[in-house]
């Protein structure tokens, strides 16, 4: 009798099991965005037009034009060998976005490769953290005073 219950009780959590870890599977095929470099992404523009993807590279000298008032960003995404991928995105680019730095740019691809609409902009940077040098145009006493304040109002 014992024996029997325990047989039942692996194969119910082996039932379970299996169908949890294929439920997963198939749902989340649909939820990954695939990274690319344009270079990859340029070879597979048939595939990938009207696809939400994400891709990493260079933003292109020369190539950012951002109109404040209506929020308007582009530029050019380029890997440096020549494979290069216009970027549109409405809204405010993140704080270290700038000319030859890395980004990661989420959107659809649009007009078979020639450009991304993107709807998220990730800035690419080091997590090294620099002192700064004597040097510095950082005000010491100022920071000094908001540093170690003291207790009395």
């Amino acid at each position: 009798m014992g024996q029997k219950n325990f047989v039942k009780w692996v194969i119910g959590c082996g039932v379970i099991s299996v169908a949890v870890i294929a439920t997963s599977f198939l749902n989340f095929g649909d939820n990954i965005v695939y990274f690319y470099t344009p270079q990859e992404a340029l070879a597979k523009v048939d595939e990938l037009t009207d696809k939400t993807i994400k891709v990493g590279a260079l933003v292109k000298p020369g190539s950012v034009a951002y109109e404040a008032e209506s929020g308007k960003l582009s530029f050019t995404l380029t890997d440096g060998q020549g494979h290069e991928i216009n970027v549109n995105h409405r809204g405010i680019p993140p704080d270290m976005f700038k000319e030859n730095q890395g980004v990661i740019v989420e959107g659809r691809m649009e007009a078979k490769g020639q450009q991304i609409v993107a709807q998220t902009l990730m800035v690419k940077h080091s997590e090294e953290y620099k002192k700064p040098d004597d040097h510095s145009t950082m005000n010491k006493a100022l920071l000094e005073k908001s540093l170690f304040k003291n207790d009395s109002y």
